[in-house]
């Protein structure tokens, strides 16, 4: 059996239109010094009936790579603008099924009712998506590019991957910032502080992102509040009170239309850019 793995992933994830795929290919196929390959990826997440993953900021899913299959925990971390540090915890299996409290034992994680956790875990979504995977060198860094295109699926509905993921192998994060300052920027991009998780847990389910928000909106940084308000703007039904807060902290006058054009617009791209270029390059 494979070596169980703990790691620290630090991740860049971007969200673009469909539309916008063929120009990105073309820029990413014509970067030096990359290794390009593909991969088929099924994933199905698992939770308990109250849904304590969600509750406790974690996702637990297990992944089918051709034969082979991998359960991994992903946990809360810290994500500003996009940028997702969090630690997770593999574990290769021999058949597609979790199990919680090997990894719990393994890993030391604390959990004093993970046998009980196992018994009752349930499949609640499906993410199924193509990975185009460059492998780059630049600077002084390894960054693994992957451009995912599938779907999400749960009881409720389904919606589109199709998104950018910059990730840290070796080297500096500030790296991946200047090779994405070089990146063609189209409107129909943006940064984003949502997981494909997440957006498995809100399909369908507009209220329990709202939720979510109102919690943020009371008690977490300005940053993170303009980031799930944005998150929550792009795709999910018109909300006053959301569209008056981000119009506040952005200092714009935009109706919802005009508000969710602008956050997929190259002029928010490149602000959202320059706040994590002048955060992280020291």
């Amino acid at each position: 059996m494979a070596k169980l793995a703990e790691t620290a992933e630090i991740e860049l994830k971007i969200r673009l239109a469909s539309e916008n795929v063929a120009k990105m290919q073309a820029w990413l196929n014509s970067l030096p010094n990359a290794a390009h390959h593909q991969v088929i990826l099924g994933n199905t997440y698992y939770d308990t009936p109250d849904r304590f993953f969600p509750h406790e900021q974690m996702g637990l899913r297990v992944r089918t790579e051709n034969t082979r299959y991998e359960m991994t925990l992903k946990t809360a971390g810290k994500v500003v603008d996009g940028v997702h540090i969090r630690p997770e915890y593999n574990l290769p299996l021999n058949e597609p099924r979790p199990d919680f409290a090997q990894l719990n034992a393994h890993f030391q994680l604390g959990f004093e009712n993970a046998t009980q956790i196992n018994a009752e875990l349930l499949p609640t979504f499906s993410t199924d998506f193509t990975r185009h995977i460059w492998l780059v060198r630049y600077q002084q860094s390894q960054i693994e590019i992957a451009l995912d295109q599938g779907n999400i699926r749960n009881p409720l509905g389904e919606c589109e991957i199709c998104e950018l993921e910059f990730e840290l192998k070796t080297g500096q994060l500030k790296d991946i910032l200047v090779l994405i300052a070089q990146m063609p920027v189209m409107q129909g991009i943006w940064f984003s502080d949502l997981s494909k998780a997440q957006r498995g847990y809100y399909l369908g389910q507009a209220v329990k992102f709202s939720e979510e928000i109102a919690k943020i909106l009371k008690a977490d940084s300005l940053l993170k509040q303009e980031a799930l308000l944005a998150d929550y703007i792009r795709e999910y039904p018109e909300n006053s009170t959301y569209l008056a807060a981000l119009n506040q902290q952005l200092k714009t006058e935009f109706d919802w239309a005009q508000m969710q054009a602008y956050l997929k617009s190259p002029t928010y791209f490149a602000q959202n850019l320059a706040r994590l270029t002048q955060r992280y390059a020291g």
